[in-house]
């Protein structure tokens, strides 16, 4: 199953991050002076509210903290979609940079729990603009 588009709207702050993905990376701004991780996206460190700010790749692998599924299609485009499931994920680079998106797969939620190890897929939907959606890690 196609995990559901969700069109977003860049703006000045976080265009790199959609087109990023368009390019099929999740990169994320990064500290020059503190070297923290910043997300969402905005003009200044959330750890030293410094702007010596660049965009950087990250790993794109995390652990599930929470999850939601969702049945209601709130958009006719969803209809054949529901159920599916949003994954809160803690990225590896920085246990406090949660973020949602949807799981590939995750369907009704059956076999999603804390600590489920996934890992991101970027998917171009425009020009300039992508979309992250998670995915279960390979078995190590």
């Amino acid at each position: 199953m196609a995990a559901p588009v969700f069109p977003a709207v860049p703006d000045r702050d976080t265009a790199p991050y959609w087109a990023a993905l368009a390019q099929g990376r999740l990169e994320l701004q990064h500290c020059n002076d503190c070297s923290r991780w910043t997300w969402p996206a905005r003009p200044i460190c959330s750890g030293c509210q410094g702007d010596n700010m660049a965009w950087e790749a990250v790993a794109g692998t995390g652990s599930v903290h929470s999850w939601i599924v969702t049945h209601q299609p709130y958009s006719p485009n969803f209809v054949e979609l529901v159920p599916y499931t949003i994954v809160l994920v803690r990225l590896d680079e920085q246990d406090d940079i949660l973020i949602p998106a949807p799981l590939v797969s995750g369907g009704t939620g059956e076999g999603v729990y804390q600590g489920l190890r996934v890992c991101a897929r970027a998917q171009k939907v425009a020009d300039a603009v992508g979309q992250l959606t998670w995915e279960v890690a390979a078995k190590q």
